[in-house]
């Protein structure tokens, strides 16, 4: 508010001469960042006269609260002094101009206006935002993903802080990224809250940008004011309906491969090798492998990784081998042809970026690498070899070849070679075929091809050992006395990794053994599988999970503990390993079934409608007198609470939705897909969203098209 008096008298003078004018304005300023009012005066012509006033005047303003009287004036009304203001420098420093605050409600800041400030700069470029928020990943569904999700990085600094268990991506596609925050108990937060995840503008690597647009904004809107609603139309959360979590791949021992697919088979090539390239060129991993010792230090006619390099379409180069001793990581990222060794300077979990990668120290012979296409990799050392663990995200399905297979869930096709007409061997070939006809059609053909680092005095063909034959399982038990032959097999049974360590080296691997090979599990019941390890050497052997823990499971020392609480498929496996080379590993095959309690469990006959999946699968229920099984999806017969579609289960059932609507966090409605908002109409110009739909429209002066979407210029 401004309000100004020009040229006023105190009072009608008898004589004109005495009659001389004030001007001065007042200006009341209202900050409602800090709920606090102002008030400035200012005076440009004081002509008043105190001596001829006869009326009272008051410079100054009075207070609402009595402890601020002291400013009540400016100076002593009635006298000289408060008349020649115009001629003084107030208190802003500038010629009769003076500036008070009158009144503080509360003295504290106006975090609702604060989020209101925020919320209109960002309406104002909200096209902008969707088209961030398009690049970042999906939450995982539950806690446990994201631990096991190299793409995701736990949020330590916020845990210690506030307890929260957040993770954000830890190397996003651009300068956003998502974060994803769970419960005690592992389930994703959903509810628009302060506890909740969100979308970050800016990645925290970018410190300074991420708190004035990610942190505070969420404080003023979520902690400290009730507007967080206003808050996620910004920065919204993900709720993991399109997740897909990474499917391992690994390497252990003499090269024993197991595929992504689930194939395993050895391979003892010596040189560099590509194990994983993307057939639109978007990640390459290549092994380099060396000679096997054994425990004299002698070379053996078998090989094991001694090296792993890198990269991304985009990405530095990143190079993981052992030491000279073989018993350290030697880490080396290529940025600018410089070469630096980070590893053994830092700290255990300490973190470094690259351009399109980051680095973790897991232990002080693990470390795990993270692309930004979504690619990570958990490489370690021990018995004088390197082993390496390849996450791979789904979607790069079908787009996978190499040593480590074709990604498509049919371990039938993974032995396949190079070449646009290339036809996959059987998985029952000989270890021979296997060797010549495909793991030699991938070795490295030259320098120019190869992502490793060369010392000094080393090259390309100081590896590329082109006329090393190694020895293959089946020539060494041709060879082994039936004497040799009846130990070994009483030793490994017919685990062929365990048989050829056994034959090659002087160390024998150890033998795993479990209560069953199959184990057969309820929903809802309590389940312990014991696992016993045995080394022939006596050598000290160490027992491990080789999987991720599924829900309701834990794992301790050599007992796996689980209580099922769904149908959902897991992977069990464990490894020992003696710390000489030797190295074993077993898969568990799991029957789950699920009766409710009124019914046995025919764990031999699979459940009808399902196929058995590698080392999982749903078995029949035979249901008690007075019960029978359910299609909760019989038209006739309906018992499902789905909003539009039911979708039979051999358990139960799931609900889905029709073309134009997404599933929603209850599992059970569907929610229209605005199609428009979320960019994905592929109109031209114009979007309209319809309930399962959207139409799409063109700026006055041009025509749609035939294919409903795209526009052309009118002809008239």
């Amino acid at each position: 508010m401004v309000v100004t008096w020009v040229g006023m008298t105190p009072r009608q003078y008898y004589y004109p001469e005495f009659e001389k004018p004030n001007t001065f304005q007042l200006v009341v300023a209202y900050d409602p960042s800090r709920y606090q009012t102002f008030t400035q005066y200012v005076y440009m012509d004081l002509g008043w006269n105190d001596f001829y006033l006869v009326r009272h005047s008051m410079i100054g303003h009075f207070s609402y609260k009595y402890e601020q009287e002291e400013s009540l004036q400016l100076a002593p009304s009635m006298t000289s002094l408060a008349f020649s203001l115009d001629t003084r420098d107030g208190n802003t420093g500038d010629r009769g101009r003076y500036m008070f605050r009158v009144a503080s409600g509360r003295n504290e800041v106006n975090y609702d206006q604060k989020c209101f400030n925020w919320f209109a700069n960002e309406m104002r470029r909200y096209w902008l935002l969707r088209s961030y928020w398009a690049w970042t990943r999906d939450c995982p569904c539950d806690g446990r993903l994201a631990m096991g999700d190299g793409r995701w990085r736990f949020d330590r600094d916020k845990f210690y802080k506030t307890g929260s268990r957040c993770y954000y991506e830890r190397t996003p596609w651009g300068q956003s990224s998502q974060e994803c925050c769970y419960t005690a108990y592992g389930s994703l937060i959903g509810t628009e809250d302060g506890r909740a995840g969100q979308s970050f503008l800016y990645h925290p690597r970018y410190e300074r940008l991420h708190k004035i647009h990610d942190v505070l904004p969420k404080q003023w809107c979520c902690e400290f004011s009730d507007n967080c609603h206003s808050f996620y139309k910004f920065r919204p959360m993900d709720h993991c309906s399109r997740y897909r979590p990474v499917v391992l791949a690994w390497f252990y021992g003499d090269p024993h491969i197991h595929t992504m697919d689930g194939f395993q088979y050895t391979f003892n090539g010596l040189g560099e090798y590509t194990l994983v390239e993307t057939t639109h060129g978007n990640f390459t991993l290549q092994g380099r492998t060396a000679k096997a010792r054994d425990d004299s230090g002698k070379e053996t006619d078998a090989t094991v990784f001694s090296a792993f390099a890198a990269r991304d379409a985009n990405s530095d180069t990143v190079h993981v081998g052992m030491t000279l001793n073989r018993d350290g990581l030697n880490v080396r990222v290529q940025n600018n042809d410089v070469m630096e060794n980070w590893f053994n300077r830092a700290q255990l979990n300490d973190e470094k970026e690259y351009t399109d990668l980051t680095l973790t120290k897991k232990y002080t012979t693990q470390i795990e690498v993270t692309f930004k296409s979504g690619f990570s990799l958990t490489i370690g050392v021990s018995a004088e070899q390197l082993d390496i663990t390849v996450a791979t995200p789904d979607n790069f399905k079908d787009n996978t070849k190499g040593l480590m297979g074709v990604f498509n869930d049919d371990p039938t096709d993974d032995l396949l070679p190079p070449g646009v007409n290339a036809v996959a061997l059987s998985n029952s070939s000989s270890e021979k075929t296997i060797f010549n006809e495909f793991g030699e059609k991938w070795r490295i053909p030259g320098a120019v091809d190869s992502l490793f680092y060369y010392a000094s005095g080393e090259s390309y063909s100081t590896f590329a050992q082109t006329d090393f034959k190694p020895l293959f399982l089946e020539d060494v038990l041709a060879n082994m006395s039936p004497d040799e032959k009846t130990k070994a097999t009483k030793t490994c049974g017919d685990n062929k990794e365990c048989l050829f360590d056994f034959a090659v080296t002087a160390n024998r691997s150890p033998n795993i053994t479990v209560e069953s090979a199959i184990f057969n599990v309820t929903v809802g019941k309590s389940h312990i599988l014991k696992v016993s390890v045995y080394d022939p050497d006596n050598d000290p052997v160490t027992l491990s999970l080789q999987s991720t823990l599924p829900p309701g499971a834990s794992w301790q020392v050599d007992t796996f503990t689980w209580t099922p609480s769904s149908m959902d498929p897991v992977n069990i496996s464990f490894s020992a390993a003696d710390g000489k080379g030797g190295v074993a590993a077993t898969d568990i095959f799991v029957n789950l079934c699920n009766c409710s309690g009124h019914g046995e469990c025919l764990f031999d006959l699979l459940a009808d409608g399902y196929e058995l999946k590698q080392t999982f699968r749903i078995v029949h229920c035979n249901c008690s007198t007075g019960w029978e099984a359910i299609n909760e999806c019989d038209p006739d017969q309906p018992t499902h609470d789905c909003e539009q579609v039911c979708v039979n289960q051999p358990v139960n059932y799931t609900c889905a939705c029709r073309d134009g609507y997404r599933l929603m966090d209850n599992k059970r409605n569907c929610s229209d897909i605005d199609e428009c908002d979320e960019q994905t109409s592929g109109c031209e110009q114009t979007c309209t969203n319809t309930n399962g739909s959207f139409v799409c429209s063109c700026f006055t002066g041009f025509t749609l098209n035939t294919d409903k979407k795209t526009c052309e210029m009118s002809k008239s």
